[in-house]
This record gives structure tokens, sequence and C-alpha cells, in this order.
């Protein structure tokens, strides 16, 4: 009861704060207002709010919840969508005999769009494969898909005793998360499922069960009290689960553009590398031109799992980032959150460009792909918010390529005024131009100039040719802005 009671303390201070204002709501939480360090904070309360009830009005949750809720549990008895348990091998944990609902006739195309009443079409998991004839599949390829997700689930996040301690209610946690992506992936089967989603899911769930509660059967809570509660209702932890995870995955963008298809992903990380060439030609030079290095290399991982992994060890600290993601509304463009991941990536790369542009290869790859957040939340505890300003101030103005170098160069004295870079200095001694110079000093002045080689020298003919690439590189640079 104690639980109850703070669970409602805190949604009523967070109401009281923001005036009922949901848009109110969603600011604080962009500008990393409404955070843990606040005593009234509810992750559970910001994500259900944001993402299913649209709503801080308690009256109006009752209706939004039920009408969600509704979807999951009408899917989850289709014969189509039911978890085929019974086909693995009996040894299996997740093992169930087969039941009365699985042993009807399997239906070759439900007509699942018409289960209720859909009034926002981002409710409907079903909404994009209407029409698809593709919609049934063998009792095999329910079998493999099964199988793929129990081995991702069982992976997740080792060491985390709510999936790890060898517990009945662990199993069934890992139960509720197969089912979930079960689901989704049927009632999607253009996309099915992809590795990364289990962790998406993942994050979400461990989120969410740590303030989902039991409430109770009794009269022993009021009327207004048991309005709130039923936000964090345990009994449908997995049907807002389900909710969450499609509406956050397909209205953000985040699936059409990360997941869909090959073709979508790699136009995705097209933009990318236009965008990067327009915060920093140097990074952009230094990883694409110069060490050959394609973005698809290491950047999925980034776009796929929204930074899941780069922000460390310690969940928390995606979680933060996660927090902001699901303030963004979505409705105002299904670009807005892609473009907020992209830019992130081009912010986290200007905070090691020191690093990055004296990497061969190897080194250069190595970094991205254990990138040193340990380091940066040491200097900076806040970094997380830190880099997500920057890439909000980058996504305003992503159609505007002076506003983009402009804020590039802003960042680049913020966290690399040490870093010296001069591009393209004339030699005196031979006219030659030289490529671009780099120093790192402990005070702003100028490192002392070096002694200059002869004219002809190997370094002097170095520095030519690396300076003929850099004009290339404008060159190119200005070719793919002008066509934007």
């Amino acid at each position: 009861m104690i639980k109850q009671n703070e669970i409602i303390s805190k949604v009523l201070l967070s109401i009281e704060q923001y005036k009922g204002s949901i848009d109110a709501f969603r600011s604080s939480v962009l500008r990393n207002e409404y955070t843990p360090a606040k005593k009234y904070y509810s992750r559970l309360l910001l994500w259900k709010a944001c993402v299913i009830t649209e709503t801080l009005t308690i009256r109006d949750w009752e209706q939004k919840l039920a009408s969600s809720r509704v979807v999951y549990h009408k899917l989850r008895q289709e014969q189509e969508m039911s978890v085929q348990w019974h086909l693995l091998d009996e040894d299996n944990e997740f093992y169930l005999p087969q039941t009365r609902s699985s042993k009807g006739p399997r239906q070759t195309n439900p007509t699942l769009v018409h289960l209720h009443r859909i009034e926002n079409v981002a409710d409907d998991p079903l909404s994009q494969d209407a029409h698809s004839s593709s919609r049934s599949s063998t009792t095999e390829l329910d079998l493999d898909l099964l199988m793929t997700l129990i081995m991702d689930v069982q992976r997740l996040f080792p060491g985390e005793k709510l999936f790890h301690d060898n517990s009945a209610k662990a199993l069934d946690r890992k139960r509720q998360m197969v089912s979930i992506l079960y689901v989704w992936a049927k009632c999607n089967p253009t996309i099915g499922y992809k590795q990364g989603m289990h962790e998406i899911l993942g994050l979400m769930f461990l989120n969410m069960r740590k303030e989902s509660v039991s409430l109770p059967q009794t009269n022993t809570v009021s009327a207004d009290d048991r309005q709130i509660l039923s936000l964090y209702d345990e009994k449908y932890l997995e049907h807002d689960l389900f909710t969450i995870f499609n509406r956050f995955f397909v209205t953000s963008g985040v699936v059409s553009q990360f997941f869909a298809s090959e073709a979508d992903l790699m136009a995705s990380i097209n933009v990318f590398n236009i965008y990067l060439m327009k915060v920093d030609q140097l990074i952009h030079y230094n990883l694409v031109t110069k060490l050959r290095l394609e973005s698809q290399l290491w950047v999925i991982r980034y776009f796929r799992l929204m930074l899941l992994r780069e922000l460390g060890n310690d969940l928390e600290v995606p979680s933060l980032l996660w927090d902001k993601l699901a303030a963004m509304d979505a409705h105002t463009g299904s670009d807005l959150v892609p473009d907020t991941i992209a830019f992130l990536v081009v912010v986290l790369l200007v905070h090691i460009k020191s690093e990055l542009i004296v990497c061969d290869f190897s080194e250069a790859l190595s970094l991205l792909l254990h990138y040193p957040i340990a380091a940066k939340l040491k200097q900076n505890p806040q970094f997380v918010d830190s880099i997500f300003q920057d890439a909000l101030k980058l996504a305003e103005h992503k159609k505007d390529d002076m506003k983009l170098y402009e804020y590039g160069r802003k960042m680049n004295k913020k966290y690399n005024s040490k870093l010296r870079i001069n591009l393209g200095y004339t030699s005196p001694a031979s006219g030659i131009a030289s490529p671009t110079t780099l120093s790192r000093s402990n005070s702003p002045s100028p490192a002392p100039a070096a002694s200059k080689p002869p004219p002809d020298s190997k370094a002097e003919k170095m520095a030519f040719e690396k300076y003929r690439l850099e004009m290339r590189l404008k060159k190119r640079a200005q070719e793919m802005m002008s066509k934007q």
C-alpha cells in the first residue's frame, strides 16, 4: 500500500506541476526539467502519458487504456496470433502443452482489422498490412520465429536479475517478451522480427516493470485513486508494452527508416552522411574519404538500437535519452525521431573528433564500436542531455546548410577548443599549398611554428596530395548540398 500511495502522490504532483498540460509536460522532459532528480518523477507516467493516453487528464485515462488494451487482447485470441509454445521440444523450458484455443483450424486470412473500432490508425498494428496476402505462415515458419525470439530473449541483458534469476517469475517475464515480439512480427509480416528489437523492448520492459503494481481487489482504494493506479496495473503490463512498442516504433518512423528494408536503411545512412558533411567536413573527410570507412559498418547499430549500447552498460543512461525520444511529439512528423537520432550520432562524433582524426582504419572502427561513454559521463554527468540539446538544435536547422555549418563550428569551439586545425596554408619556401595540420595544446594560443622541410621533401609532396583531396571534398560537399 505504501508503494501505491507513493505512486498516487507522484502522479498528482506531476499533473499539478504542469497544470494538466501534456504539451507542457513533454516540453519539460525535452528541456531536462522532468528527470529522476525530481521527487515526483515517474518514468512509467512519462512513457504511458506521452505514448498511450496522450493526456494528463486522469478521467480520460480509463477509456484510452481500455481502447489500447483491447487491441492486444483481441490479437492474442486470434488463432493466427497464438504463440505456438507446444511446437517446442518438451524439454525446452518455454514449452507449454497445446490448449483448446490453439487446436482449432488455422485461418488463412483473418480480417484482424475489424476487431474493434479504431479511432487512430497508429493504434492498429495491422493497418500497414491490412490487405497483405502473406499473413498466414506455415507451422515451420512459426516455430523458426519462436525459436529465434527465445534465443535472443535468453541472451538479453546478462546479469539482469529480472530476467535471469532462474525463477518461475523470470521465465514468465521472458515469455511475455517473446509473446509481444511474436505477435508484433506476425502483425507486420513485410518487416517481421529483426535482431535488436528484443533489446529495445527489453529496456522498455525493465523500466515499466519496476513501477507496475498489483491493484487490490477490495474497496480499500477510492475510485479516483483506482483511476490513477490503472495506469500502473501490472495485470496489463504486457498489453501496454505492446502498445508502447508498436506506437513508438511505428509512429516515430524508426521502423520505416531503420528496419523496413535494406533500401530504406541505406537511404537513412546516406542522409546521415550528408548531415555529417554539413556539420563537420573534417570528420566526414577523415572517415569516408581518407580511411574509406563506410558508415554502414558501424552506424546501423547506433540507429537500430537508438544508441542503447553506445551509452554504456548502465541502462539508466540510455533510459534518460529514451525519455526524451518518447516525449517528442511524433505526430508533428515521422522524420523527427530518426533525424534526431542521426544528429545525435553526429554530435557523438564531434565529441571524439580529436581521437578520430588521428586514427587509422582499424583504430577508428574500434573507437566507433566501443564509444568511450564512461569517460564522457565522468567529465560531464549531464552528457546525455548535452548531446540531446545539440541534436535538437541541429534537427531544427536540418534544411539550412549555413546554420548547420555554423552550429558545427560552435560545437567544435566548445568541445574541441584545444584542437588546432589550419586548412590549406601556403608554404613561403615553395609556394605549394599544404594540407590540414593538427596540434593539441593546453593553452588557447597557437602552437609555435615548426621548422619547414625542404621544398622537395616527401612531407611537402604528401601535403600537396592531402590538400588536393580536401579541395575535392569541398567540391563534392557543394554538389551534394546543391541537390538538397
